[in-house]
């Protein structure tokens, strides 16, 4: 019989999104998803109406709570804390980060269900670039020099 071991993994800072940062994080409140992914849902959830069911637990539409809403988001350890009421009962409903030639870049926004406000976060290294930007930079260099 075999027996798998948990091994808690320790990464080095320089592979951590919120680690060694170069720029200062941009913070902003607000009392809608700055993110555009629950926004619609959000309004609906405050009027009342009812919003769609998550597939996983089933299909149609339902009125919900905020609490009922939010319950299968998970927390931001590494930024458990409303920028408005300092509390952490927050659940965190959107996340994304982009490393590209190692630099960084990512935003986060969370939702206090104490005081109902969302707690938006980014940061992007300073010369952070998409492989897109990289590339035309490239080429433009290569036209230049060609030139």
């Amino acid at each position: 019989m075999s027996r798998k071991n948990k091994r808690s993994i320790v990464l080095p800072d320089d592979v951590l999104y919120n680690k060694n940062l170069r720029a200062p994080i941009e913070t902003d409140l607000n009392v809608t998803p700055k993110a555009k992914v629950h926004r619609v849902e959000w309004n609906k959830i405050m009027q009342g109406d009812p919003v769609e069911i998550n597939p996983c637990i089933g299909h149609g539409y339902k009125i919900m709570t905020v609490d009922e809403w939010s319950a299968r988001w998970k927390r931001n350890d590494d930024f458990p804390s409303c920028l408005k009421c300092d509390g952490v009962n927050t659940k965190e409903h959107h996340f994304i980060q982009t490393w590209c030639r190692q630099k960084k870049k990512w935003e986060s926004e969370l939702l206090c269900l104490d005081c109902h406000t969302f707690s938006w976060r980014s940061y992007s290294d300073p010369d952070f670039m998409t492989p897109e930007q990289y590339q035309k930079q490239y080429w433009q260099q290569q036209a230049k020099a060609t030139a």
